[in-house]
Formats: C-alpha cells, sequence, structure tokens
C-alpha cells in the first residue's frame, strides 16, 4: 500500500478528522494542478490559470492582480443574481448519480479565450482565439491505456452581434492581439490534425503537482480514485477545507469559493470518479459558502444549462509587462460550472464578465471571458477515438 493509498482508504471506511487533514493536503494536490492537455503550441491565455494546464505562467501571473469582491458586483445576465443551492441543483446531481460506469473515462474538451478586436474604422467585436480541441482517455486499471491528444482550432467571432461586425470589417482571416505580454496573430481558418502526445502511456494514474509545502510530488491511481467516500461532507473534508499551510496552484493564497469551483471542475472533468462520487462532489460544491446556482445557463457551444457560480472577484491588469493602454484596467469576473440538467454531466467550465472595464469596457455582463465546453465525457467500455467532425 503506498501512501496515497494509506490516506484514501481510511477515509472510505473511517472517515475521520486526521484521515481528512492528512488527505485533504494530497488530493489537493492531485486535482489542483493537473489536467489531460500535454502540451500547447500556441502562447496560453490567462485563463490557463483557472485550467490548471500545470504550465508556466510568471508574465501573466504577475500581470494580473486578484483580489476577491464583496459580493456586490453586478450579477451575470441572463440568469439574475442566482440564489443558493436549493432542490432544482440537487436534482441535477441525483441524475449524475444514476449515469453509467464503464472501463475507459474519457472527456473531449474545446477550450478559448476572448480577445477585443478595435479596427481603425468600424465598430470593436470580440473573438474567440487560442482555441484548442484536446481528447483524453484513461482505463481504470493500471497499465490498461490512456491517451492525450490535441488539435488546435479557428479562432472565430464570439456571439452573433460579432459575427456581423466581422463581416463589416472585411471578414479578416487573421486577428492580431494582445496575448499575455506580446501580440500574437491567430487563424480564422487553421485547423491542425490531431496530435497524439501519449507515447508510453500506461494509463491507470494520475500525476501530482508540487502542491505542499515540502513541494513532494505523487501520482493516484484510478483504484485509488475509485475508493473515494460518497458524501458529501466527506468529500467536502477533503477538496474543500482551507488548510493555510497547503501552497494552491497556481500561486498561493486562500482556497476562495473561485478555487473551490475550480478543483471541482477538474476533477469531475479529469478524474475517473465513479457516478455516486461525482454526484457527492457535486452536491459537496453546492453547499460551500459563496457559491451559488444561476438558471438557464449557455455555454459557448450553445447548449444550456444550470450552473453553480463562485463568488465574483476583481481583476486588475497592469502595464508592468507591456500591455498597451486598451488592455490595462479593473473589471470583475466570476467562474462557472455549467451541468446539463437533465442528465448531471458537465458541460463547461467558464469565466464570465460581471462588471465590464478594462480590456472588456465594451462588453456586456454575461460575456464569456474564458472557457473548457467539454464536447462528451463519460464512461465506456471499449477504448475511445477522438471525434472527427469539428465542434462548430
Amino acid at each position: 500500500m503506498d501512501e496515497i493509498d494509506a490516506l484514501i482508504r481510511p477515509l472510505a471506511a473511517d472517515p475521520g478528522e486526521e484521515s481528512f487533514a492528512a488527505g485533504r493536503a494530497r488530493l489537493l494536490a492531485e486535482v489542483d494542478g493537473s489536467a489531460p492537455v500535454r502540451r500547447r503550441r500556441f502562447p496560453v491565455p490567462k485563463f490557463a490559470l483557472f485550467s490548471g494546464l500545470g504550465l508556466t505562467l510568471a508574465g501573466a501571473t504577475a500581470a494580473v492582480a486578484v483580489l476577491v469582491s464583496s459580493g456586490t458586483a453586478t450579477p451575470r445576465a441572463p440568469g439574475g443574481a442566482g440564489a443558493p443551492a436549493d432542490g432544482g441543483f440537487l436534482q441535477v446531481a441525483a441524475k449524475a448519480d444514476l449515469l453509467p460506469s464503464g472501463k475507459f473515462w474519457h472527456v473531449d474538451e474545446v477550450s478559448g479565450t476572448i480577445y477585443v478586436l478595435r479596427p481603425a474604422s468600424g465598430a470593436s467585436y470580440t473573438i474567440f482565439g487560442a482555441q484548442t480541441e484536446s481528447f483524453h482517455f484513461t482505463s481504470a486499471r493500471p497499465k490498461g491505456g490512456e491517451g492525450f491528444l490535441s488539435r488546435e482550432l479557428p479562432a472565430r467571432p464570439a456571439a452573433a452581434q460579432d459575427d456581423a461586425a466581422w463581416k463589416r470589417a472585411g471578414s479578416p482571416t487573421s486577428f492580431r492581439v494582445w496575448s499575455n505580454d506580446h501580440y500574437f496573430t491567430y487563424s480564422a481558418t487553421r485547423t491542425t490534425p490531431w496530435s497524439d502526445d501519449s507515447a508510453g502511456e500506461q494509463g491507470g494514474t494520475f500525476p501530482g503537482t508540487s502542491a505542499d509545502p515540502a513541494g513532494r510530488r505523487s501520482t493516484m491511481t484510478a483504484e485509488q480514485v475509485a475508493a473515494l467516500p460518497h458524501a458529501p461532507d466527506a468529500l467536502a473534508k477533503i477538496f474543500f477545507v482551507d488548510d493555510p499551510k497547503v501552497r494552491y496552484a497556481p500561486g498561493t493564497g486562500r482556497l476562495t469559493p473561485a478555487r473551490k469551483l475550480a478543483t471541482a471542475g477538474r476533477a469531475l472533468k479529469n478524474m475517473p470518479l465513479s457516478p455516486k462520487t461525482r454526484a457527492g462532489l457535486m452536491r459537496a460544491l453546492a453547499k460551500q459558502p459563496g457559491i451559488e446556482t444561476v438558471q438557464r445557463v449557455t455555454d459557448p457551444l450553445r447548449r444550456t444549462g444550470i450552473a453553480l457560480a463562485a463568488q465574483p472577484e476583481t481583476v486588475t491588469r497592469t502595464a508592468e509587462y507591456g500591455a498597451p493602454k486598451q488592455e490595462q484596467g479593473t473589471f470583475t469576473e466570476r467562474r462557472e460550472l455549467v451541468f446539463n440538467p437533465d442528465t448531471g454531466e458537465l458541460l463547461a467550465t467558464m469565466t464570465v464578465l460581471v462588471r465590464p472595464g478594462g480590456p472588456y469596457a465594451a462588453l456586456k455582463p454575461g460575456a464569456v471571458i474564458d472557457y473548457f465546453a467539454v464536447r462528451s465525457s463519460g464512461w465506456t467500455d471499449a477504448k475511445p477515438n477522438p471525434p472527427a467532425g469539428l465542434p462548430f
């Protein structure tokens, strides 16, 4: 029995306080910095801080100051200010409990971040750039196989009004934008073939991250994930208890509502959780202070769902790394997890504009700043393959 096995197994049988204290730090290290994407062949946008890609973003991190707001900012639109988790979301979690299991867990996701184009003549408009699709599958048993594939997708206008403004601007086929600490050009036409990044992967393990005070790394097996408890309160003591001795990745600081939501989102998306553990984690997140439900949320793939949203945070972008004046300033955002109300499946994780300002001064509340949209996920008995067709 290895170190993590010793931490997790007591939780399933006897979830005492000492077991939770020990297991909490290790599990936070597992889920707060792991992700299936192995590499990206273009500049990584700010949203990678939310995604847990495990990449070094010194410039982007230093250029963004995050302050937790008092929660009095303009509520997300549409959908109103949200409400404490009630029977509406708990019924969605109950449906997740009924999802099937299998031999291989897979997730196919599309990601992107928003950029504002300001042509010399004509109205400004927004695009989704840095778009990529990644496909990850892993076996539920050791050495049963694992795969990591990715492909780049074209940039595109973010909404219908942006599409109209893009056409009025002459339908340009490339977009030069400020990305982190430099200008970069995204293509509106280029799609790359699937790239297989899974050489040598045997499956059944999940990478750790240097998130504990000693900087120790570890791995967790699918069997150990399967040994996680099902009860929401037990899962909350593992995933959502603030420990000042633990460094949360990326950066340091408190386990805020936004970080709790991000941690749960990564676990729901990337880890081969059993249906009961999945439903329990959803219920646990819904009960956390600073988390509320939002009805009728539309994700970037135009699907409507119910969301869990974190307390808003205020972000200030500065000129420290050369950002032009129009990319500087302060705005308020919040993170959301969107679920299929009919099945309980995760549809998307996204950052949503709450109070416009800075680079997003011209946008309306509710604009999606960055996203990870899950095209498909779940268990299969046969080894899954990535889709041939494009998501949009």
